[in-house]
């Protein structure tokens, strides 16, 4: 599709930026509000059936969205075909060429096996960008991997990785501004902590023991989740590792059972995984949506932003839940648009290496001024997820119960409050209010802050993330019949509340205490 050149792009930033302290009123000159920016239209948001479809289009191609897949190009065309027919503007594709490692997907387990005495045994998954093996596989004694082995006892050796239960994206004693359900969970200070099952995040993959393996020569590893087969099938590895040579696969936490028993007993194993690679371009997208002043000097924007690659139906969907807020506002008239809406929709996040290892290909790096105009920003991730458990008698599976949904929020009473009404108003379920760097309700720290939101502290504006927990969402097999469209809806209709009210925030009123930004923890978080 054809894309707007740079030229045209920074045309549309505009020159200058207000200063800080300027009232909205002046930025306004005068003009009327209109009531659906602070009290939702639900009739504005996309119907229930255009999410589904949206939904269905990125799970059409029978793979992850991970950038450069077929998955992914047809997943952005969709979403930047939606942008235009939605009215916006200038929009630019930053391409970012990389090396694509990929196989086949669970179930199709065709290209990764392990055996143990000629018998095969139960694969859950492959770690991703782990190189390959010859076609037949490599053969080696297995042997329970502990930190700190000797090179000698890894050579040629098939290592059994044990993962200990992980709390995942559980918010620990973290306090909190506000709880909405508080009696589904357990305790009011521990909001996660009825999670019977705990994300994998983030010890999922090989983390401080890829070094070793790889300077001892081992023959490669097999990593034993601490979850049963069902949660583990598809499981795709995050942190992201950089391409490198180390077959692995992983088990179920019962198979690694098995196989630290043949370990024992000194038997051994062929571990198998067939990989391609293949050169890609995937790009960051970028476009407006204009409010009354786009394009001259007076122009203010609030930043939408999120990632648009990953393995599941809701990893990552926040580029629809972005889509939804555009068509929102876009019902709005622009001449009663306050400020404008800068969409920036990235794809590093499931690249090797993450974010970080493509820090100078961020479009900001060469464009220093994109965020000139920007005076707020928000992030969206993981939407439309309830809640999977095991135990009761059952076994892994979905509750009809939502999943925990986390608004964050900068240090500042105005977009505490702000947040409040959007979550209050919209009656959204299961969700707290965090604003790290602050005490909460209970006199206790909020946590640190996840979420792509967190660019705020980076850049010292106000921001807000709203993300859901991702507990069985880290897999390739929740597709589209785990998606709750009505969950979604309503998570929308907070965060364009919540938009609309920042489109109209004094901009001084809203700037966070100094010195209370709280660190991001969101593995592969850069700086800009």
């Amino acid at each position: 599709m054809s894309t707007f050149g740079r030229r045209t792009f920074i045309k549309g930033l505009g020159a200058v930026t207000l200063a800080p302290g300027i009232s909205l009123r002046a930025a306004q000159g005068g003009a009327g509000r209109n009531p659906a920016l602070t009290k939702v239209n639900r009739s504005f948001l996309p119907t229930a059936a255009e999410v589904r479809n949206w939904h269905a289009i990125k799970d059409s191609k029978g793979g992850p969205t991970l950038t450069g897949s077929p998955s992914w190009h047809n997943y952005l065309e969709m979403l930047e075909k939606e942008w235009r027919t939605l009215g916006v503007r200038d929009i630019f594709r930053n391409p970012i060429p990389y090396t694509r490692w990929y196989t086949t997907e669970y179930p199709d387990d065709s290209n990764w096996s392990l055996h143990v005495d000629g018998k095969k045994i139960r694969v859950a998954n492959y770690g991703c960008n782990s190189g390959q093996t010859p076609d037949k596989g490599v053969t080696g004694p297995l042997v329970i991997y502990q930190d700190g082995m000797p090179e000698e006892a890894l050579r040629g050796k098939i290592a059994v990785i044990i993962k200990n239960p992980s709390p995942g994206l559980s918010r620990g004693l973290d306090d909190y501004e506000y709880l909405s359900n508080p009696e589904t969970f357990q305790n009011p200070l521990k909001p996660y902590d009825d999670q019977k099952l705990l994300s994998p995040f983030p010890i999922m993959g090989l983390q401080s023991a890829m070094e070793p393996l790889i300077k001892a020569g081992a023959a490669g590893p097999v990593i034993a989740m601490s979850l049963p087969f069902e949660a583990t099938t598809g499981l795709y590895t995050f942190g992201v590792p950089v391409l490198h040579q180390m077959p692995t696969l992983y088990v179920d936490r019962d198979t690694g059972a098995e196989l630290a028993t043949a370990a024992k007993a000194g038997k051994a194993g062929t571990l198998r995984l067939i990989a391609k690679t293949e050169q890609v371009t995937g790009y960051q997208l970028f476009g407006y949506l204009p409010g009354k002043d786009y394009g001259t000097p007076q122009d203010q924007q609030i930043l939408l932003i999120t990632h648009t690659d990953g393995p599941s139906i809701s990893q990552e969907n926040g580029a629809i839940g972005i889509l939804a807020m555009v068509k929102y506002f876009s019902r709005i008239p622009q001449s009663e648009r306050p400020r404008s809406l800068m969409l920036f929709y990235d794809c590093r996040h499931f690249m090797p290496g993450a974010e970080r290892a493509f820090a100078n290909e961020d479009y900001v790096v060469s464009h220093p001024d994109v965020y000139s105009k920007v005076i707020a920003s928000m992030g969206i991730e993981h939407l439309g997820q309830m809640k999977v458990e095991e135990g009761g008698g059952k076994p892994f599976h979905r509750t009809n119960v939502p999943d925990l949904t986390t608004i964050y929020v900068t240090n500042n009473q105005t977009v505490v409050d702000l947040a409040l009404a959007a979550v209050k108003d919209n009656t959204v379920p299961r969700t707290q209010v965090q604003s790290p760097g602050r005490k909460g309700i209970h006199g206790g720290e909020q946590g640190p802050w996840y979420g792509l939101g967190s660019i705020a502290n980076r850049r010292g504006i106000p921001g807000v993330a709203a993300i859901g927990p991702l507990t069985g969402y880290w897999t390739t097999t929740a597709r589209l019949d785990w998606l709750d469209v009505n969950l979604f809806l309503t998570q929308m209709a907070s965060t364009s509340q919540l938009c609309g009210s920042l489109m109209l925030a004094d901009v001084q009123s809203i700037q966070s205490a100094p010195g209370t930004a709280a660190p991001d923890r969101r593995p592969g978080a850069v700086r800009d």
